[in-house]
Formats: structure tokens, sequence, C-alpha cells
């Protein structure tokens, strides 16, 4: 059963919203179908091995377009998935795919905030900002969000292609970094990814520093707003970016062919 879904923003702020978000966490292998854009990356990460249905398929033939889709995801050894929001089109989509037996896998909320509401105190943890990632940021990446070191690979590749200005953001108390935080640029708009903090600091503003830190940078490049995206069942970090000012826009899920 769909859980609510949050309607905040228009269908043309979502699709612009997607489109950013879509370059700013690039797919190993694409494919554009029409308005569809499918993605496959070695099946990590929901986001970059699905289809994102902004615009109409061919000729607005979905089962034909789904016929080019299922040939994709073969190729690529992976189940067909969908990115779904209240923006995708054609409009029934989403009710087609449950038809084909597509279920949805999980919901994502993305928030929003214009820079100058998110609150900029002063930081409580010192924070270092670099262009590019570096060893012991990956290092601290992969160890504090827990990833299997094959599977985080991947991950690192889909960072390398990140085309736009990028921030890496460390917090650092001594010498070690107890933090991690990425902010892509893409014409006005900031967007947030990889925010985790080593489990034995959390809950003690870290991730509070490096997304104001992130968001100084961002403001100090002409940047007017930012977008995140946090699961749904995240009630802590939800909270976070809502004490920063963040507020909810939309909700995306994703409908995933079992087999």
């Amino acid at each position: 059963m769909r859980t609510k879904v949050i309607e905040v923003v228009s269908t043309n702020q979502i699709m612009e919203i997607e489109e950013i978000a879509a370059r700013a966490w690039p797919a190993k292998h694409t494919q554009q179908l029409g308005g569809w854009l499918l993605r496959s990356t070695d099946g990590v990460t929901h986001r970059a091995n699905s289809v994102l249905p902004l615009h109409d398929p061919p000729k607005g033939d979905i089962k034909k377009a789904l016929e080019v889709v299922q040939e994709f995801y073969g190729m690529h050894q992976l189940p067909v998935q969908f990115q779904m929001t209240k923006a995708s089109q054609p409009t029934n989509l989403d009710e087609e795919l449950q038809s084909y037996g597509l279920e949805i896998e999980m919901h994502v909320i993305v928030q929003t905030a214009n820079l100058n509401d998110v609150l900029t105190n002063e930081t409580e943890v010192g924070v270092v900002i670099m262009g590019e990632p570096w060893e012991d940021w990956y290092r601290a990446y992969c160890e504090y969000a827990e990833f299997e070191p094959t599977r985080f690979r991947v991950r690192r590749d889909i960072i390398s292609r990140i085309s736009s200005d990028k921030a890496c953001a460390a917090a650092i108390k001594g010498d070690k970094i107890i933090g991690v935080g990425m902010g892509v640029l893409d014409g006005h708009w900031l967007g947030l990814f990889s925010l985790v903090t080593q489990e034995k600091y959390r809950r003690q503003r870290v991730a509070i520093s490096i997304t104001q830190s992130l968001v100084s940078w961002a403001q100090s490049q002409g940047a007017k707003k930012a977008y995140l995206q946090v699961s749904e069942p995240n009630k802590s970090a939800q909270q976070l970016y809502y004490n920063l000012g963040f507020k909810d826009a939309y909700t995306y899920w994703y409908r995933l062919a079992k087999e």
C-alpha cells in the first residue's frame, strides 16, 4: 500500500529538480527513449539503475516503450525499475506499471530550501572543503556508511563522473575525519549528497556543520536554492533538515519488477 505522497511543488518544479538530480548522480550507461531516460550502473543505487520518465515515450506508447526498457535492463542483467513522481509521463504510467506487476520498492522525500533561509550559525565542528574527493574522504564515506567495498567502488565511479562544480566537505576532530558530505551545483541549485557521520559522533551537530559549510560555499558560487533526498522512514534525518530550514517538497517512489 502506498504511503501518502507529499505534493507541495508544481509538476514543472518536480521536473526541473529531477533533471538536475539526474545530472548530479550520473549513471554509467544511459539510453534516451523519447522523454524517458534509461539508466544502468551495475545495480548500485536505485536512482542510477532506473527509468526516469519525465516526458512521454515515443508516440506515447507505453507497451512498446516497455519492450525497449526490458531489452535494455536485460542486456545489463538488471530488473526493470522506474523512479516515479506525480510528474511522471504519461500520467497513467504508475497504474500501467502496477498492472504489469511492478511493485513499489521504497519512498523518498525530496526537501528543498532557499539558501537564505538555511540557518547558518557558526559551525561547531571544523570543516574542510575541497573541489574533489580525496582518499581519506572516500575512506570515511565508505566506512561510516557501511558500504560493501565492491559496491562502494561503483559509487566512487559515479562521483568521478560528476561534471558539475562540486564541493566535498569533511568534518575534522583532531586529525581525524568524523563526517563527510558533498554538494553539487547546477545553475542556481545546490544538491546535497553523501552526508554521513561516524556513529559515535552522531547527534553532535556534525551533519549540521557540514551542511552549513556546503550552503555557505554554494552561496559564494551564486546558488540560491538547495535540494536533498531522504528516505521516508529516516525520521531523524528529516528532522535534522527541518531544523536547518528545509521543507518537504514532493515524494518519489520506485516501482520494481520482482523476479
